[in-house]
């Protein structure tokens, strides 16, 4: 969404540089898309409250129902407020995590297994993650985490599986995840993305995605394998077979 709405108005700048739009019409558009965005943000937070289908987004809704609002607030005299205070509304990012608890989001705590050469268990919430699983030996343990932007390193050639199921799920709003693995182990992917690209191997699946599952010839005999499961917005999966 924040993407196409650069787009648009980087054409709408380009026609009005190039005098494709008459200044007459750009100075109409300029009053008016606040009140746009206003109405577009009221529409996304409706469909996410009451369509079947849970359409919509709770989170660009009630932004663009503040940022348009505030706008046009402008365009009324009432306030000063312009295009290029958006940053100002970084709070916003507060206010939306505080709802989100308040109406039943859980508060997740993070949990760190003892001992130097221990991957970190974790069942946690963090806005921004950058984290690296490659230490000589690391044990590997199931790994439960939420995050909103996150990039992942994951090296198990240089791990401790165990001789079990061990599950990783991930989620989060935008995810950067590499993932290597020994060639003898076995393993599962469900992924879940709006848009992004996923590389397993030979196969490779990018653009508008809603679910993608591969899983290794020898999965469900083995005892060691690893299944992973990722839900985000905006995901980059790649993992290889060393």
């Amino acid at each position: 969404m924040a993407a196409l709405c650069l787009i648009g108005l980087g054409i709408l700048l380009l026609l009005v540089n190039t005098q494709f739009i008459s200044l007459e019409i750009s100075e109409a558009i300029i009053l008016l898309y606040p009140f746009l965005l206003f109405v577009w943000g009221g529409w996304l937070f409706i469909l996410r409250l009451f369509s079947r289908g849970r359409r919509g987004s709770l989170f660009w809704g009630l932004f663009l129902l503040l940022f348009g609002g505030l706008l046009s607030l402008n365009r009324f005299g009432w306030i000063d407020f312009t295009f290029s205070m958006i940053w100002q509304l970084w709070p916003y990012l507060l206010v939306y995590f505080g709802v989100k608890m308040m109406a039943g989001s859980r508060l997740h705590v993070t949990v760190k297994t003892s001992g130097k050469k221990h991957a970190k268990q974790t069942s946690a919430w963090h806005i921004v993650s950058d984290v690296t699983f490659n230490e000589d030996n690391w044990l590997v343990e199931p790994i439960y985490r939420s995050t909103g932007v996150a990039d992942y390193d994951f090296d198990f050639t240089r791990a401790f599986i165990q001789e079990k199921e061990t599950p990783i799920e991930l989620r989060g709003w935008v995810g950067d995840v590499k993932v290597i693995i020994p060639e003898d182990v076995e393993f599962s992917v469900d992924a879940k993305a709006a848009v992004g690209e996923i590389k397993v191997g030979d196969r490779t699946e990018e653009g508008l995605l809603k679910q993608f599952h591969f899983q290794t010839s020898g999965y469900e005999e083995a005892e060691r394998k690893l299944t992973f499961a990722f839900d985000f917005k905006v995901l980059d999966l790649r993992i290889d077979r060393v």
